[in-house]
């Protein structure tokens, strides 16, 4: 049986081969192949010894960098295997699990499944179990009003994220899956249309379970991997990030709910966006102006 492995490179190899090599370790009963799509990386050094110290790594050179869906697709296309994995490169398999993924998409015809996400210190990372996105998380979490409610355990649980138990051994159903490890069968992939390529970063994992979920249920296995996470994807002190986040949330939007809430979110954020530039525009006078803010928000108007 032979599983895909399709993982997203961009400017991550310090993390490749510590991945790679922990799936190769744990998995020994499939035909592995392992596609990197590097998405015009600065480390294209470094990629060029993986195919020679591994026979089961493909490396796809793209000649920009045209967004994490895209790539994805571009693993796609170019893999063979029933099964597909989609796989972050900071992601490190602590033990053996594709037999019992395997075994639980079976079980319960389900069109995706995911594993707990834990920390370095073992922990589960509750902050990536999220909901689909809704108006409250924007007001909440995004917006120029975030900062007295952006701490509330209260708010987050309601409107943020959803519980997984770390004790059951049990599949648990979910709403969606962190785009971390999405694991499922190659004619799922091909049903739901693979990623939406009209997202350059963030969301498209979730626009692909939101397509998947109206057919098919979506499930978290008890298996667990270490997941390091991108320190650089802090929406609140990378404010280029924080520009392209803002804009896939009003793109999930536009292309999964009603014309009006599309309408209504994208008239709030066009407003919050302005009336943050205005801010630190006034902030010159006290030398605390920061540029980034304002280079995010108007990259944000610039794509209405």
């Amino acid at each position: 049986m032979k599983i895909s492995i399709i993982i997203v490179n961009y400017n991550t190899s310090e993390y490749l081969k510590n991945c790679i090599d922990s799936v190769n370790r744990f998995e020994k009963d499939f035909e592995l192949e392992f596609i990197i799509v590097d998405n015009h990386s600065e480390d294209r050094n470094y990629l060029k010894e993986l195919p020679e110290e591994r026979e089961n790594v493909r490396i796809i050179y793209l000649d920009s960098n045209t967004g994490f869906a895209f790539a994805n697709n571009k693993g796609f296309e170019a893999s063979s295997g029933e099964y597909i994995l989609i796989l972050n490169p900071d992601i490190e398999f602590t033990e053996s699990m594709f037999g019992h993924l395997i075994e639980k998409l079976t079980e319960t015809n389900a069109g995706a499944i995911g594993v707990r996400l834990c920390g370095m210190d073992g922990k589960l990372q509750e902050k990536y179990y999220q909901k689909y996105p809704n108006f409250y998380q924007y007001f909440f979490f995004y917006s120029v009003f975030s900062k007295p409610f952006a701490k509330s355990v209260n708010l987050r649980n309601k409107y943020l994220n959803f519980k997984i138990s770390d004790e059951t051994e049990n599949p648990q159903k979910v709403s969606q899956i962190p785009g971390a490890f999405i694991f499922l069968k190659r004619e799922v992939y091909e049903e739901a249309g693979g990623f939406d390529e009209s997202y350059f970063l963030f969301f498209e994992d979730v626009d692909l379970c939101y397509r998947i979920a109206k057919k098919r249920d979506l499930y978290i296995a008890s298996a667990k991997v270490r997941h390091i996470g991108a320190s650089s994807m802090k929406l609140k002190t990378n404010y280029r990030i924080y520009g392209y986040f803002i804009v896939s949330f009003v793109n999930f939007y536009r292309k999964n709910y009603s014309t009006f809430s599309y309408l209504f979110l994208k008239c709030c954020v066009f407003n919050n966006s302005v009336s943050k530039i205005l801010i630190e525009n006034s902030r010159r006078i006290f030398g605390s102006y920061k540029k980034g803010v304002v280079k995010a928000h108007k990259y944000i108007i610039k794509h209405f």
